[in-house]
């Protein structure tokens, strides 16, 4: 299951990813129009993985990673155990971040 919503800048959609070993991925995919900028596709994933972060709990244990394209990128979480517990708490957290802004 996914959540998109638009900003003026870009697209945002909530998803579970799978890294290159099969582990649950909770991530937030940002599309960007056409012919933007690599510096605002950076900068907007920092600014996500840095609201991200301050969101998280201290009790997780999971690292935030981005990841650039051309328009685009996307902010995951790397977890620690992998469980399905941890992605659930995981994606409901991202689902709230997208929800708010």
């Amino acid at each position: 299951m996914s959540t998109t919503t638009k900003n003026t800048q870009a697209t945002m959609t909530v998803s579970q990813g799978e890294s290159r070993y099969g582990n649950p991925e909770p991530q937030i995919a940002l599309r960007f129009s056409k012919g933007t900028n690599y510096r605002v596709v950076k900068a907007a994933l920092h600014k996500l993985a840095a609201e991200i972060e301050l969101a998280t709990p201290a009790s997780e244990r999971w690292c935030v990673n981005t990841e650039d394209f051309n328009e685009s990128g996307r902010v995951y979480l790397e977890l620690a155990d992998a469980t399905p517990a941890d992605a659930a708490r995981g994606m409901a957290m991202l689902k709230k971040l997208v929800a708010v802004s």
